[in-house]
């Protein structure tokens, strides 16, 4: 498979995976049952929701920071370079909305 992402996306795949190993630690102590993660949809919607307020939360942060005006030689012209956080061509703080819905959808399964 191969992943496309611009910047600091790729850290999306790694902050879904960070929450929802983080929940099947909380869940199976707090219930003591190993399994308890895979076994109930809430855990992972819980999950899929702390990872879509953390990207939401993060791609607004890196997306909105200021942008580095430069001037260009030839023409004297100011460039602005203004970095992008993509993941799959679609912007960091966008992946939060998404990873909310996907939690409705893998806990309603």
């Amino acid at each position: 498979m191969i992943v496309i992402w611009k910047g600091r996306g790729v850290l999306i795949i790694f902050i879904v995976i960070a929450a929802c190993l983080l929940m099947n630690g909380v869940t199976g102590s707090v219930f003591h049952d190993n399994d308890y993660f895979q076994k109930h949809g809430w855990p992972k919607l819980a999950a899929l929701w702390l990872a879509g307020a953390t990207t939401w939360t993060l791609g607004n942060y890196l997306n909105t920071r200021p942008a580095k005006v430069m001037i260009e030689k030839a023409t004297g012209k100011e460039v602005i370079l203004r970095p992008e956080h993509s993941f799959f061509f679609v912007k960091m703080e966008y992946w939060g909305p998404g990873l909310f819905l996907l939690g409705i959808i893998v806990a309603l399964m």
